[in-house]
């Protein structure tokens, strides 16, 4: 009988698993980038792949991006995954929303790192998430938040809190100035519209502090305050919705001596907004960037004398760039834009765009713009139009 060909005998030998070859820090690194559903999949490339995402040193649970995912999916991980959860991020519905007080019980313990939990409706969060000290990154969505349990410790690493519809208990504005107080690391907060004012709001008011803070961004009146923030660098407020306890905010109790980029939403008609404007101006010595969206304004005209009284040495004095949203061509809006032209020496380029309602024709506006003083020999203005 002939021998079977050296070809055949090659073909025949089973082919090496070569991802099971590589080292194993390597493997854990592959596995641990992909998400869960994917993971999991894993189980069937091989016998030797079967439990082989179970044996990670970490895993991240994210399934924004999965609104329709059981509950029992993320019970059934926990008990069989004994590693460490990385991050859990959930779509919550009707369904899953009664199992996430198990979830943050099981989740505190596993080292988990970040946190991003959406809500479709307001409920009570449980108070074990304070427990999670090793959060990172927390993101929470339409959620009433529990009272800070005794002998809280705060988030010692925590860098990043978002915090969008969320309503805290009586006297919220002390818990929440407590939870950043006990964020001693934080490096970026978003705060969306929250709930910490009670019946009693023309005393709550509550201060924004933080030794690292670097970017913030606050919508909503919630009787906030600046207070130090050595390290800001860019801001983004709702001066419009400002309303603050106790009359006017005529002055900051801090400089933002770092600040280099400003976002404003804001209006030209009501005095808080205004002076809240202008404080935060002359309170950025070095701003490089401004950008103002204007709400829905007011004929009502505060005048240019005003205007000048907010001016001084230190204001505008390092501005750039400025963008205008939604202008109406209304007199304070013009007053502004005559000041800022007029004291800010360093200023290159001013972008204007006009909103769907404006008081004058916009040959009329830029016959008026064309008669104002520049202190910058560089300034150019330029005109994006009105909006259809």
């Amino acid at each position: 009988m002939a021998a079977p060909s050296r070809h055949r005998a090659r073909t025949s030998e089973p082919a090496a698993d070569l991802l099971t070859s590589l080292p194993p820090p390597l493997l854990d690194c592959i596995l641990t980038r992909l998400d869960l559903c994917d993971a999991v999949l894993t189980s069937a490339l091989s016998r030797a792949w079967r439990r082989r995402w179970e044996a990670l040193p970490y895993l991240p649970l994210f399934l924004l991006n999965n609104p329709g995912t059981p509950p029992v999916a993320v019970d059934r991980v926990l008990v069989r995954y004994p590693g460490n959860i990385s991050s859990f991020s959930f779509q919550l519905n009707e369904h899953s929303v009664g199992r996430v007080a198990d979830w943050l019980i099981a989740l505190c313990s596993r080292g988990v790192q970040s946190m991003n939990l959406q809500f479709p409706f307001p409920s009570t969060l449980h108070s074990s998430v304070f427990l999670c000290t090793q959060l990172v990154y927390l993101e929470l969505h339409k959620r009433v938040i529990p009272p800070l349990p005794i002998g809280f410790t705060g988030f010692p690493v925590l860098k990043d809190l978002k915090l969008g519809r969320v309503k805290f208990p009586d006297n919220g504005e002390k818990q929440l100035e407590a939870i950043l107080a006990a964020s001693p690391m934080l490096d970026t907060l978003n705060l969306f519209l929250l709930g910490v004012r009670d019946k009693h709001a023309d005393t709550n008011v509550w201060t924004i502090v933080g030794a690292n803070l670097r970017i913030l961004t606050i919508v909503g009146d919630c009787g906030w305050q600046a207070g130090e923030l050595p390290c800001l660098d860019e801001a983004t407020v709702d001066v419009g919705n400002y309303f603050p306890a106790g009359g006017l905010l005529d002055t900051l109790p801090c400089t933002f001596d770092n600040l280099r980029s400003l976002a404003l939403s804001t209006h030209f008609y009501e005095m808080p907004s205004m002076s809240l404007t202008f404080s935060l101006l002359r309170n950025a010595p070095i701003l490089e960037e401004l950008e103002i969206t204007i709400e829905e304004d007011d004929e009502d005209e505060i005048g240019q004398d005003f205007l000048n009284t907010q001016w001084t040495d230190a204001f505008c004095a390092n501005l750039q760039v400025v963008k205008m949203k939604d202008i109406g061509w209304l007199p304070n809006e013009m007053y502004f834009i005559e000041l800022v032209l007029s004291k800010a020496i360093v200023l290159r380029t001013m972008y204007l765009s006009v909103g769907s309602k404006s008081s004058k024709s916009n040959e009329d506006a830029l016959s008026e713009l064309m008669t104002y003083r520049r202190a910058s020999p560089r300034a150019q203005v330029f005109f994006g139009g009105k909006k259809p």
